[in-house]
This record gives C-alpha cells, sequence and structure tokens, in this order.
C-alpha cells in the first residue's frame, strides 16, 4: 500500500516522468474535413484535472498524445479556421492505445465563441490487443458485485473462474498458482487485501503476456487504483 500513497503523492506534485510506465497509455486519432480528407496542423490538447498535454495532426490529419497517465480526459481540438472541436470523457487505459474513430471538423460560419462537443463512446473491439479485458471504474462502478474484486472479474471476464474453495482465479482450467496478480506494479499473492472503492481499472490478461510479469503461464490480473486526477474528477462528479 505504500507504493501506492507515493504514486498518488508524485501525481500531486506534478512529477509525471516518475510514473510507471504501465500507468501510462496514449491517444491516437485523425481529423477530417467533413469530405474525409485530412486537416493539417490541427492543435490537439487532452486536459485532466488542470493539467494539459498537447499536439498536433500531420500532413495526413494524424496525431498521437503520449504518455498520458490513465483516467479520463477532455479532448480539445482547435483551427484557426474551423470551430472547436470538444469530446469529453475520452478514457486513457494503462498500457493501451486509445484509438479513435476519424474526428470531423465541419466548415461552419466562425462566431465569437463557437464549440462542437460530444461525448466519447466505449469501442466495442480493441483491435491493437484482443488478449486483453479491461474492466474500467464506470463498468465497476455500475456493477452489482463491485464490492468484491475477484467475482467483478469472473462476471466480466470470460475464460475466468474462481476456485471452489479461495479466491483463486484460474484461467482455462490451468493450474493452481497460475495467475499472477498485481496493483500499481507491484507483485501481490491475493486480490482479497484491495479495498474495492480504491480500484480505478482492471486489466486481466488471457494471452501475450508482456515480458515486465514474467514467466507466468495461466493468465495476468493488473489492478491500477485511483490516482490524485481519478479521486479530483470523482470528487467534481459528486457535488
Amino acid at each position: 500500500m505504500g507504493t501506492m500513497r507515493t504514486m498518488n503523492v508524485l501525481a500531486m506534485l506534478g512529477i509525471p516522468a516518475l510514473l510507471h510506465a504501465q500507468s501510462t497509455g496514449e491517444i491516437h486519432g485523425r481529423v477530417v474535413d467533413e469530405n474525409d480528407r485530412p486537416l493539417e496542423y490541427v492543435a490537439v490538447a487532452a486536459e485532466q484535472a488542470g493539467t494539459r498535454f498537447g499536439t498536433e495532426t500531420d500532413t495526413d490529419g494524424r496525431f498521437i498524445l503520449k504518455p498520458l497517465p490513465a483516467g479520463t480526459y477532455t479532448l480539445r481540438l482547435i483551427s484557426a479556421e474551423r470551430p472547436t472541436v470538444e469530446i469529453t470523457g475520452v478514457r486513457v487505459d494503462p498500457g493501451l492505445n486509445n484509438r479513435m474513430r476519424p474526428i470531423v471538423m465541419p466548415m461552419t460560419e466562425l462566431g465569437p465563441v463557437n464549440v462542437v462537443a460530444y461525448r466519447w463512446e466505449e469501442p466495442l473491439i480493441r483491435p491493437d490487443d484482443p488478449a486483453r479485458m479491461v474492466i474500467t471504474q464506470a463498468q465497476i462502478k455500475s456493477n452489482a458485485v463491485r464490492k468484491d474484486p475477484v467475482k467483478l472479474i469472473t462476471t466480466m471476464t470470460p475464460g475466468v473462474t474462481k476456485a471452489a474453495n479461495s479466491d483463486e482465479l484460474y484461467f482455462r482450467g490451468s493450474r493452481s498458482g497460475a495467475m499472477a496478480y498485481f496493483v500499481d506494479g507491484v507483485k501481490m499473492s491475493a486480490l482479497s487485501a484491495v479495498p474495492p472503492d480504491a480500484i480505478n481499472s482492471v486489466t486481466v490478461y488471457t494471452g501475450g503476456l508482456p515480458a515486465r510479469y514474467g514467466d507466468v503461464t495461466g493468465g495476468v490480473v493488473a489492478i491500477e487504483t485511483k490516482s490524485y486526477f481519478d479521486l479530483y474528477q470523482q470528487r467534481n462528479a459528486e457535488r
């Protein structure tokens, strides 16, 4: 638990360079006009709890924002010739690339303040990593067994089951002890010690395990706890 507290303190101090690599992700996108032609040199910014990360589109209209601490962002696209586009609720998961659908910036008459705003929609399939299942904070909050991380994982991850007489998880009939559990990058012997209200996301690897998890044959469960930014957003949402 000391590691989790340390990570939250680092986030409060604004030291993103010291965050664990697995706690960051990326946003990939392409900006086009109403005729699907790429728009170059559009300023793109991702903002979370007052912290902003920025870039601009290339000649093909593409952009990449990285590294981004895991969490939920508001994405803003600004062009001198077109209305600003604002996308809220864009989620970044640890170790994943959020590949967004093409973002359209229509040519409309500019006024004093003209913003086209909409909310990001969760993709049904993650084409870059189908062997990784991410259970988001929103999914956890709406799940009936959210107070029990073990049951939560078994109900939302195909092929993962719970042992009859313990909280141990099994993947596709793997042998006892084949699963590994990590909380904020620290290996744990079980998930029962993790407070459910502190969980921000749960990532379940069922294949193609990253090398950092070592010699694991039965799968990996990686939990990311809520950061300072997550708690800040949660507090604002409850007001």
